[in-house]
């Protein structure tokens, strides 16, 4: 765990065999050929210009641009937080004594909550794609100075899951539409399920089906097997 990038750069491009090694005293370590990062990717062109004084040749004539080498880097830009206020005008007629309105604010995926849908794409991307734990997204956060205990984690994801109900039901009965079902289960214990034994046996099913390109994927808990 701790010195996986010392191993992962002393490892040899390709194998050889016991004959070559004996021949070759100090091997060299090739580098395997650089990729092109995706074109995709937004490029922003950093132009470097030489100083005012180098550009005049020492016959005194101004020297003229005849090329140019360009590089790339690769540049992460760190998570940026920001806040949005909802600010809904109230409205009143001084003629009447009609009563006041109030613009509506859009439908939020969990009401009253501070968890924007950016956010909860983040915290559902980051546990179940990423595996990571909600504490470690906890303090992911305090790292910005927010303070969102992984209890309020918990109930955002769960929440999110409601939501997400009529997505995993059309993809339930495109599953079940395929001629041909794989299924596997795998045993596992509940530490803190109501009603039941920490020591009591449930399962989680995985279900797959479909052509590679048009396959779908579902995980079932259940308590028993029946």
């Amino acid at each position: 765990m701790f010195n996986e990038a010392e191993e992962l750069l002393e490892e040899p491009a390709g194998g050889s065999s016991e004959a070559e090694a004996e021949e070759v005293v100090a091997p060299v370590k090739r580098r395997r050929k650089r990729k092109p990062l995706p074109a995709n990717l937004p490029r922003v062109d950093v132009i470097h210009e030489l100083p005012e004084h180098e550009r005049t040749c020492t016959c005194g004539a101004c020297k003229q641009v005849i090329g140019e080498e360009t590089s790339e880097q690769l540049v992460s830009i760190s998570m940026q937080v920001r806040v949005i206020r909802h600010i809904r005008k109230t409205y009143a007629c001084k003629a009447c004594e009609a009563a006041p309105v109030t613009a509506d604010k859009p439908a939020q995926l969990i009401e009253k909550s501070l968890a924007s849908p950016s956010v909860l794409a983040m915290l559902l991307t980051t546990k179940y794609a990423d595996g990571i734990p909600l504490y470690r997204f906890e303090k992911m956060l305090s790292r910005h100075g927010i303070d969102i205990p992984r209890q309020t984690l918990a109930r955002w994801v769960i929440q999110s899951g409601e939501q997400l109900q009529p997505l995993l039901n059309l993809m339930r009965d495109q599953l079940l539409g395929y001629p041909v079902l794989h299924c596997d289960e795998t045993r596992l214990q509940v530490l803190h399920e109501p009603g039941r034994d920490p020591t009591a046996q449930s399962w989680m099913w995985v279900q797959s089906g479909g052509p590679p390109e048009k396959s779908v994927v579902l995980f079932d808990y259940s308590t028993s097997r029946a």
